[in-house]
């Protein structure tokens, strides 16, 4: 998946508590440079995962639109 310009989890129904949870399922993120749009709508992300993820998604200078609910249930969207 390197180089996929989206990466989605989109509808998988993942309940994503701690880092430790979502760190399996960003593995590709984290090595995709390319990534434009990410998706993580229809999964459940707690506050920790949700660190976790901030802190690969500023990695990402390629990125141009982000879909995610997390554990206060707010969409983060940057499009």
């Amino acid at each position: 998946m390197s180089g996929a310009k989206v990466f989605s989890l989109e509808g998988k129904g993942l309940k994503l508590t701690t880092a430790e949870d979502i760190e399996l399922h960003i593995q590709d993120l984290k090595s995709n440079d390319q990534v434009e749009e990410i998706k993580f709508l229809g999964n459940t992300l707690g506050v920790e995962a949700s660190e976790a993820l901030a802190k690969v998604l500023q990695t990402k200078k390629s990125l141009k639109v982000c879909n995610a609910l997390c554990a206060n249930e707010t969409l983060l969207t940057n499009s």
